[in-house]
């Protein structure tokens, strides 16, 4: 709108400094040149205040950029989603593995004690077969006497009591004695 009325204002100057150089009137020609500069100088105004008003590119730019925020924030969106739900499947997958290890486990237990069981008697068997085997051969009947056993004394070995008469617990315990030792 500034700009329209300045550029009627040049128009209309322009035909007043005319009128002036045509009439020999310096004041007209005067007064139409500076009407002249007052309309470039509002037609100047007019679009410095375009250029530092005018907002419309940084709108679109802003409304380009939000609109690419909106779409950044829907893809996050829809990606934690789908990340939430590949996680619960993860989940359900972990707990069906974990549901057939453990009937695999119970499966596998079961199988091990029946071949426990069955393999133990059967060494119950064979080792009762093998004792009464043994002791009709007759090599399980005890000794009749036990032998007994000698203490062996090494060269130069004072024998116990010789080497513990002087010790000062003597006095407040007993002696120790020798016992025999039997071997079956």
């Amino acid at each position: 709108m500034a700009a329209a009325v300045a550029g009627a204002a040049m128009t209309f100057s322009a035909g007043v400094v005319a009128y002036g150089i045509a009439d020999s009137n310096i004041t007209a020609a005067t007064g139409g040149g500076l009407v002249a500069l007052a309309a470039a100088a509002m037609m100047s105004l007019a679009k410095m205040r375009a250029w530092t008003v005018d907002t419309s590119a940084e709108r679109r730019q802003l409304a380009e950029a939000l609109r690419q925020a909106q779409n950044e924030e829907t893809r996050y969106v829809a990606a934690q989603g789908a990340q939430a739900e590949e996680h619960r499947r993860r989940l359900r997958d972990l707990e069906g593995d974990r549901a057939r290890f453990e009937q695999h486990l119970i499966a596998a237990k079961a199988a091990l004690e029946e071949q426990f069981e069955a393999n133990r008697e059967a060494l119950i068997v064979e080792s009762m077969e093998l004792g009464i085997r043994l002791y009709r051969a007759g090599l399980l009947k005890a000794p009749a006497e036990a032998a007994e056993a000698k203490i062996l004394r090494l060269p130069g070995q004072q024998p116990t009591r010789e080497r513990a008469a002087g010790h000062p617990a003597d006095e407040v315990t007993q002696p120790v004695r020798e016992r025999e030792v039997r071997h079956p």
